[in-house]
């Protein structure tokens, strides 16, 4: 949140509990019956939103509104788990999904979501910072340091 500053963050206690959040120009409302890891969530996706949709898109009426949605979706989770984030687990001698997203404060979900972004825009894996980090198509993650 920090580094959108413009985005105003508005606890809606009136949103319905299925609805976590929504953009709506500078504004974020978020439905304050969340878990802070859920929250977490919420937020990022909704900074997504706010960067990425144009127009009102809640309907989901149309590709064209699905496809924003996955977008924001897809930009949301690359935002809560960095590929640094995957390195720090991965130092941390992590194995599982839980002890990663707990580790980061969020929901096993996001992190699922974020490694099947990754997986879209990295198929063959990638090399960061010393690394080489691989999504398998099973939602596996493999990181190798590399030997200097």
């Amino acid at each position: 949140m920090a580094h959108f500053q413009s985005i105003h963050y508005i606890f809606d206690p009136e949103m319905p509990d299925g609805q976590k959040g929504l953009s709506v120009d500078d504004y974020v409302y978020l439905n304050p019956r969340q878990t802070s890891a859920e929250l977490t969530s919420t937020v990022a996706e909704e900074i997504a939103h706010y960067l990425t949709t144009s127009g009102d898109i809640t309907a989901q009426d149309t590709n064209e509104k699905r496809k924003q949605e996955q977008k924001a979706r897809d930009l949301g989770s690359t935002l809560i788990v960095t590929l640094q984030d995957i390195i720090d687990c991965y130092k941390e001698h992590f194995t599982n999904v839980w002890e990663c997203a707990d580790y980061l404060e969020i929901t096993r979900h996001s992190f699922e979501q974020a490694i099947k972004t990754y997986k879209k825009l990295y198929p063959s894996g990638i090399d960061y910072q010393n690394y080489r980090i691989i999504f398998a198509a099973d939602g596996t993650i493999g990181v190798y340091e590399f030997c200097e």
